[in-house]
């Protein structure tokens, strides 16, 4: 065991991330204990000692929050001292100082976790897109360059590699690589998603040609007749897909909302009973997928989920909010409260990486409540629509970014999250031939 001494301020925060660090990613087990008398983090076993300098709490005066733009980063400094493995510097400053017996690092990589984990500067931020969600552009990681650097997860390598130099039997790590991929059910079938006149409408204003019009409305009889597949019912496909690589998908449904974001589908009609059941035949997963308005709504998250369990006779503890609506800590709240106990909407829509520093589940922290709460974030790291519309980048592009991405995953041995729409591999219109980056991101 090892004892961790920390400063008599802000300890539920210094707790979270000591015990998020070291018991949670390391596996270690710790004895946390409140010094009056310390002015940083001192880890104590036998005669070693690895000593954190506060770079962040210390500096905080009493009186003041931590919640302020003040006390946000003022930027990011990738390390390139020995003895500090080209880390990435949010708080503190570049030096190591190592002796046979003592490491002190001036790095205060337990506020740079706090940071990353907990998204309290998204909280703080009066800035917000079209669908009232915090900007990718204005994160941190963003705006310095480095969305695609697990951070988090480099700092637990390097605390690893320390404590194993001075001979402390780190446990062997039980996670290991793995792909997990998960399709939000948004629009289930092209043909009954709207009213024919809606849609053959609005497919008339897209190509300004009646010729077009005609051959979709021939399309639409031969769905009807059973003669040809919806050009939305790609489930069959997505599941032999993730079968081939002895994996399963995760089908998010939703089952309210009343905005024009959702009502493509009613979660209790005859054709979705159907597909439900076939994925269940099938032993794919299942989670809830809250409409627009729920983010802040903890009991609309509630009556949507006990509607689902309603029609699935399944007992949902997943969730992915729609549109990644998220507000920093308020959703998280109310989805514990709700009684899910893993959420994946953790991405940025504009932009794919790591928006929480780590491609590993982890215990979320409520920093108005300053407790953590019974629930895990498990990162969503790539969208098939982030890709194509908010990077607008090709397929070739796409593949190339998503193995980059891929690549820090596996060396971190740590989870490939991703989302890719049912709808988005009817190949209609935009997505035609996208098909081969699915394929290539379930490889």
């Amino acid at each position: 065991m090892i004892t961790v001494r920390i400063p008599n301020n802000y300890i539920p925060e210094r707790t979270y991330a000591v015990k998020t660090l070291l018991s949670h990613f390391c596996g270690i087990e710790i004895d946390v204990i409140i010094d009056d008398q310390s002015e940083g983090y001192l880890l104590q076993w036998e005669n070693k000692t690895i000593c954190i300098v506060d770079g962040f709490f210390g500096k905080i005066p009493l009186e003041e929050s931590f919640l302020q733009p003040t006390h946000l980063p003022n930027k990011i400094i990738q390390s390139q001292s020995i003895g500090l493995d080209n880390i990435l510097i949010i708080y503190g400053q570049e030096k190591i100082e190592i002796a046979r017996e003592k490491i002190l690092c001036h790095v205060d990589i337990f506020a740079g976790t706090f940071f990353m984990l907990t998204r309290w500067e998204e909280s703080i931020s009066s800035i917000i897109d079209a669908h009232d969600r915090f900007p990718a552009r204005e994160a941190f990681v963003v705006k310095e360059g480095f969305i695609l650097r697990p951070i988090v997860d480099e700092y637990v390598k390097l605390l690893k590699h320390w404590l194993e130099s001075f001979g402390y039997p780190v446990p062997k790590s039980t996670t290991f690589f793995r792909i997990i991929p998960t399709c939000d059910v948004d629009i289930p079938y092209f043909w009954s998603s709207k009213s024919l006149w809606k849609i053959l409408g609005g497919r008339l204003k897209k190509h300004l040609n009646p010729f077009k019009v005609y051959k979709d409305y021939r399309n639409f009889k031969l769905v009807k007749a059973n003669k040809k597949t919806d050009p939305y019912d790609t489930f069959d496909y997505m599941m032999s897909l993730a079968e081939n690589y002895d994996n399963r998908f995760q089908f998010n449904f939703i089952s309210g909302g009343k905005t024009k974001y959702e009502g493509y589908y009613q979660i209790g009609a005859q054709h979705i009973s159907a597909l439900i059941d076939k994925i269940k035949s099938r032993g794919h997963y299942f989670g809830m997928h809250p409409s627009y308005a729920t983010y802040k709504d903890a009991a609309l998250i509630k009556k949507e989920k006990d509607l689902l369990e309603t029609h699935t006779g399944i007992s949902m503890t997943k969730s992915r909010q729609h549109f990644l609506r998220f507000a920093v800590p308020e959703s998280w709240r109310h989805l514990s409260d709700a009684g899910i106990t893993e959420d994946s909407t953790l991405g940025y829509a504009a932009e794919p990486g790591f928006r929480c520093g780590t491609c590993k589940s982890y215990p979320v922290f409520d920093i108005h409540q300053r407790k953590e709460l019974p629930l895990l974030e498990r990162p969503l790291l790539i969208m098939d629509v982030s890709l194509r519309f908010y990077k607008k980048l090709s397929i070739a592009e796409s593949i190339a970014l998503c193995e980059k991405i891929k690549s820090e995953v596996k060396k971190h041995h740590g989870e490939f999250v991703f989302i890719w729409h049912n709808s988005t591999l009817g190949e209609i219109g935009e997505w035609e031939k996208w098909k081969v980056v699915l394929e290539n991101l379930m490889k």
